[in-house]
This record gives C-alpha cells, structure tokens and sequence, in this order.
C-alpha cells in the first residue's frame, strides 16, 4: 500500500516521497487508516518497524487539516530531541515543534502557540499540574515507548499523565507505540484502543546464542566465529571487516570502559581516524577535562566508544551521533542505551544477562530488557540482516539462554503505581489540581489508571488513606467533612514536582537553620531527600565520611540514625553526596572528584542538577515558613549550579563563563562585570580557554563596546564580597 492511497493532504504525501517514503510497512498500513479515522491504536511493533512514522502522518493531519495541538510524549530527553529532529523536516508544510523537557516548575506558555509539543512524561504532567490551559486544545497524543510503563522510575508519571488527560477530554485520540509485548492487548483495554500487533521488521533479526567460536541462531542454522585472542573482539571484528558495525551490552559501567580500552588499538589499525580539538574538546569534557573524558576521546579517535550514564549529556550524543554517522564502529554500553534510541547495528552483543541490584545481589535480566537491546540489530538499508548474539560461559549456560531467553516471551507489562512511595507525589498532584476531591474519588481516580485495568485494586483503599493521612499531618492537606483539598504548602509541592517526604524534610531544615550554619549542613539536608540518589560508599570513603560524621554530630539538619540503626549505611551515602556537592561548590576538579569518589562525570552532573532544583525548591518553601532565611539559601543555588566559591557569582552569570573560565578570569584579576566591562579585550582574549569571540562576548553583555578598556586591574588582597544576584531557576532535571 501506497502512502498516496491514505485519506491525506497531497503535501504530507509530497514531503513523505522527497524523504524516500512511498510504500508503507506492513504495519503502517495496519495501523494509519485506522488512526486517521480518529481512532485510538496500540501499534506493538518491533524496533525498526515503521512505529514512529504512524505517529508523525497521524500527528500531521490533526494539525493541518483539523487545527488540533499534538502532544508527543516520550520517556527519555535524548529521545525527545531525536523525535522534535524528525518532525522539525516536515514543518516547511506549515506548523511548528517545540520541545519541553526542562524547568517542571513551569508552565511553559511560551508552547501556546507551537502546534505540536515534544516532551518528557514527568514534564507532561507537570504542564498538567500548572494548569496549562493550552493543554485544553490537545487533540491527540503520542505516547511513544508506552512499554516503559513497567519501569518503576518512569512508567507510573506516563500513567497518571495520560489517565489525566482522557479523563479530563474524552475526545482525545491516543497513539501509543510500543514494542512488542505480550500482553499488549491490556494496554489496548486501558485506552480503549485499536490494537495493531505485527512481527514484522524491515531487516530479518537472528538470535543466537555463542558458544565455543561458534553462533547458534534459534531459528536453526549456526555460524562459526573466527578464532581471536578474546572471543568478543572475534565477534566485534568479523563484523567491522564485512563493513558493519557493533553494539556490545554489559552489565557494568566500569565493563563499559574496560572493553572499550582494551579493544581501542586493534580497532584502530583497522579504521582509526582524526580528531579536531573541538571533537576532543566535547569528549574529554568541554571547560574541565576529566580522566574519564580522556579515556573516551582517545577510544573514540581508534573507532571505539563506550556509553554509559556516568558519561555528561554531550559526551553521550556525541559517541550516538558519532555512531550513526559510522564514525565510530563499535559501542560497548550498558542496557539503558537500548530504551528507544535510534541507533541499529549490524550485531548486537550480549555479554551479561545477570546484573548487580541492591539489596538483591545478582539478579538477572529481564526478557524484555534483552530483547530490547536485541531489537538493535539490523540497520535498514544497510544490512540484508541483523544479529544478536548472547555469549554463554558453559553449555548449561547456552541451554539456559536459548531457552529462557532466545525461546521465550517477554514478560507481562506490569503497572508500578499501587506503591504508597510512588502514590505520594501523584496523589498530592490530584488534590493539588482538583483532579480528585476526596479520598473516593482518588480510588476512582485509581481504576481509570492502567492499575486499575489490569488488576482488583485490592487494599488500594488503604494506601490512600495512608497517603492523605500523611499529607494531612504534614499540612500539605486538609479535610472538610468528607472532602480533602491541598493547602497553599500542598499546591506549591506539587507545582515543584518534588516528592512530599522531600518537602517535608527540606522544610524542617529551614526551621531548623541558624545564621551560623554550615553550607555542607544544608547540602547533607538535601542529599538525605528520597529525590536525590545517594552514591555508595567504598572502602576508601570510611575514613572521610565517619569524620564528617563525628565533626557535625548532633548537628545535622536532617537528623542522623546511630551506627548500628540499619539505616546508617543510607546516611553513609547522602553524607557521600553532600560531600560531593560541598566538593564540587569549592571548586574542586571534576577529575579530582571522579578519581576520589570512583565515580564519572555524568554522575556529578546528575547529583547536582538534582541538588540545584531541591535547593531552588528550598528556597521556595522558605518564602512559606522562614522568608528571613532566604538570603542566607539563595546563593547556594548559583553555586551548586555552576560549581563556584561565592567570589566567581557574578563571573558566571556571563552566557559561555563556566567555573573554569570565571577562575582563570578572577585569577588575572577580572573580578566583576564592572572590572570587564573596563577591561582590554586584547587582554581577556589572552588568557587560556577565553578567545576573541568570548571575550567580545563579555563586553557586550557587560554593556561596553569590545575596543573599549584597558590593562587588566591589580587583584585587591581580600576576596570580593558574595554577589546579591539572584540566580536563574535550573534548565535541566531528569536528564539521564
């Protein structure tokens, strides 16, 4: 079937053709006569499959020819910007894409008049929570990745999100796009929907199992595996010399780095290639170069790559990007790289299928974490077909994969949301926008939710009881007769998108706070909140963290169990946090912290992105409780967000002036804007990292034309004074 056969405007199957796409996938064809009917589809296809395409034709014709927003919701920020891309090289035909994944405290008005809006689910239904009256014009929403569902971290926001919407508009079209599933008529049940399930891919995936150099595929059929020094790199470099390329799934971050290391020289004398400064600049870690970032840069130049959240954002997109341009033939990474990022590879393999968990110990991988990352094989127009191979240690463990893994369904989609922890924040949110006016209606609420469809909800009521009771004598709710409704403090919790045990914990601190607390005091009171995930303490941290422990004692704004409480080790490893954050606010290196702490760069970033919005959120309940310590918390927020003592403040505040920059300045004596805004730019220029450009930059921004100024001032002897700016609310959350 012809795309010029749909009920379409003749441009949307005029740009389809100038992108290659004239005849339809199988399940495309399935699937968008019946979305574009209006109605509601559950498309279970696989990876490569044609998934997105039905959700962006879809999603055109409801803009074009009906004048109805479109909501795009997707579980990861990378994804989102991949799908804003997508549709951004259709919007010559007249509508615009605006993507929001950022400040959930937020309405975001600015997207009233965009037409279609890409976001992250915690993102969506916080526009929800804020009242988003442009929300009202929604008229369809792509609920993209919708097996993430089950993901304990992501899938009850997703869920709440979307049962928020049909509730509120019953005429709302939902496309959800999933992989396959099998279960996945549950969710068609849950939105009332089409379901349309399909095996079919663009290029034949085989999985197989290897074992003693040789591939056994489960459809029949095996393969023998050039003998090589270690039998990853036999499989890693049958592939690259045939012209494909690889994608490796380990268990561990540090496995991530080890291979790559290990298999960087051999992959370079087959396709090493060059680097430009700016390249090694992004990879070794813009301002601050890191160990780790070296490690990354030097892999990358032999064709190698590794990826992994311990990795900063830019690093990540640069090793995806630098994959699908065929840059860079090999990926060793962890699984999360294998939730909905478009980057197949002709072989995809699967070294473990076991990881570590807390509390846990070993525990294996899911069936549909490994197929997942199976699903990656196969780039369509590029390989005839793909391959997964699962690396057995022992014949037992070969008869153990191919049949609880190459044999077997994925599990059935479970929801995650009937967990009081979880329901806090949701259940506040309802109270909050008044989605739900008593403890009843929050039931009801529930079994409109997918909870609700797939099981009886036994003891549900319970758990809202528990949870309004709890919100209620924290004073975040309040009952009138039979009716609960959230209190000024309750509404502003919700608006932050904060976890109401954090509020409650952030707000006895700012009680607690005296003129002559420590700033490491505050960070511990931070770190200790269930929204910031603390960092494991090694061996080697003991001697540090019990020190701490012992020098504040009795002093913690956020109390501290005794040593043989169970919960000590969690106070161990918020103690580890707050210490990472003082660090990282002293300005020390980031390779300082990573080697110290045994940790990477993206986990710094993590932690304080995270630290910035609950201090930002600090800040906004003491204006309610102690408005006279705000003074004293405001600061620390610029400080936590750009890593700086309180002399580089109004340094920072420049656009292109990170920690390291505003050092050097302060330094050679650019103490202010004021000192700048009189300084040569000749001078600025100069100095190491700054340039021409930056430093024509500066001047502007500090409101003096870049010829005037002149020699750099002498540094006074006393440092500057803390700067009264106010610092701008934090642009990043949820960005792993």
């Amino acid at each position: 079937m012809r795309f010029e056969e749909l009920d379409i405007p003749a441009e949307i199957v005029s740009a389809l053709g100038e992108k290659g796409y004239t005849e339809m996938h199988p399940p495309q064809a399935l699937a968008l006569p019946k979305a574009l009917e209006g109605r509601n589809i559950v498309a279970a296809v696989p990876t490569a499959g044609g998934k997105s395409l039905i959700g962006y034709i879809a999603a055109m014709r409801k803009v074009l020819e009906e004048g109805r927003k479109v909501l795009y919701i997707v579980p990861l920020k990378a994804l989102a910007s991949e799908k804003k891309e997508d549709l951004d090289g259709f919007s010559h035909l007249g509508f615009s894409v605006a993507m929001s994944t950022g400040d959930l405290d937020s309405d975001d008005r600015g997207l009233r008049d965009a037409d279609m809006i890409v976001a992250t689910s915690e993102k969506a239904d916080s526009m929800i929570r804020h009242g988003s009256r442009w929300m009202d014009g929604v008229g369809l929403v792509i609920a993209d990745e919708i097996h993430m569902i089950h993901d304990p971290s992501r899938g009850p926001t997703l869920e709440v999100a979307l049962t928020k919407m049909m509730r509120r508009n019953p005429d709302l079209q939902i496309i959800a796009l999933s992989a396959t599933v099998s279960n996945a008529e549950d969710l068609a049940d849950w939105l009332d929907a089409d379901l349309i399930r399909s095996d079919w891919r663009p290029v034949p995936l085989r999985e197989g199992v290897y074992y003693n150099w040789e591939i056994t595929f489960g459809s029949g059929g095996s393969i023998d595996v050039p003998k090589q020094k270690d039998e990853i790199w036999a499989l890693i470099s049958d592939t690259v010399r045939s012209g494909g390329q690889c994608l490796v799934f380990v268990n561990a971050r540090r496995s991530t780095e080890s291979l790559a290391v290990r298999y960087s020289e051999d992959m370079g004398r087959m396709v090493g290639r060059q680097l430009s400064e700016a390249d090694a600049a992004v990879l070794e870690g813009d301002a601050e170069s890191t160990a780790t970032g070296r490690k990354l840069a030097a892999c990358v130049r032999n064709g190698m790559a590794f990826h992994n959240a311990g990795l900063t954002f830019r690093q990540r997109r640069y090793v995806e990007e630098g994959f699908k341009d065929g840059c860079i033939k090999c990926i060793v990474a962890t699984p999360t790289l294998a939730a909905g990022i478009n980057l197949p590879a002709r072989r995809v393999i699967v070294r473990d299928t076991r990881r570590f968990e807390a509390n846990a110990g070993s525990t294996p991988i899911s069936v549909m974490e490994v197929k997942q990352m199976c699903g990656r094989a196969g780039r369509p127009g590029y390989d005839p077909y793909g391959e997964a191979v699962l690396m057995a240690k022992s014949y037992g463990d070969y008869e153990h994969l191919m049949d609880d893994y190459i044999h077997q369904d994925t599990e059935r989609l479970t929801s995650k949301l009937g967990n009081e922890n979880v329901l806090r924040s949701h259940i506040l949110g309802l109270l909050a926008t008044g989605d739900a006016r008593c403890e009843e209606e929050v039931v009801d609420f529930m079994r409109g939710t997918f909870f609700g469809c797939v099981s009886q909800l036994y003891g549900i009521e319970s758990v809202v009881e528990n949870v309004i009771g709890f919100l209620e004598r924290e004073g975040m709710a309040v009952r009138d007769g039979c009716s609960v409704h959230a209190t000024p403090f309750g509404k502003r919790v919700s608006d932050l998108y904060i976890d109401p045990k954090s509020a409650v914990i952030l707000r006895d601190a700012v009680n607690a706070l005296e003129d002559g607390t420590d700033d490491f005091l505050i960070l511990q009171a931070v770190a200790s909140t269930p929204d910031v995930m603390g960092l494991y303490p090694r061996k080697s941290d003991e001697t540090r963290l019990m020190h701490l422990a012992e020098e504040y004692d009795g002093r913690f704004l956020a109390g501290a169990p005794d040593e043989d409480d169970y919960l000590y080790e969690y106070f161990l490893q918020d103690l580890k946090t707050a210490t990472l954050l003082m660090d990282w606010m002293d300005e020390v290196d980031e390779d300082s912290i990573t080697e110290e702490m045994g940790i990477g760069p993206g986990d710094i970033r993590s932690r304080v992105d995270m630290a910035d919005w609950l201090l930002y959120s600090m800040v906004e309940i003491a204006y309610i409780f102690r408005p006279e310590t705000v003074r004293r918390l405001k600061p620390l927020t610029t400080r936590i967000r750009y890593g700086v003592r309180a002399e580089l403040m109004d340094l920072v505040s420049l656009r292109g002036v990170g920690r390291a920059r505003a050092r050097t300045l302060y330094d050679a004596g650019f103490r202010d804007r004021d000192c700048l805004s009189r300084a040569d730019t000749a001078a600025v220029a100069g100095l190491p990292r700054i340039g021409a450009a930056l430093a024509r930059s500066m001047k502007e921004q500090t409101g003096s034309s870049p010829g005037e100024g002149g020699p750099p001032p002498h540094a006074p002897e006393e440092t500057r004074a803390p700067s009264s700016q106010e610092g701008c609310r934090q642009s990043r959350l949820f960005d792993f």
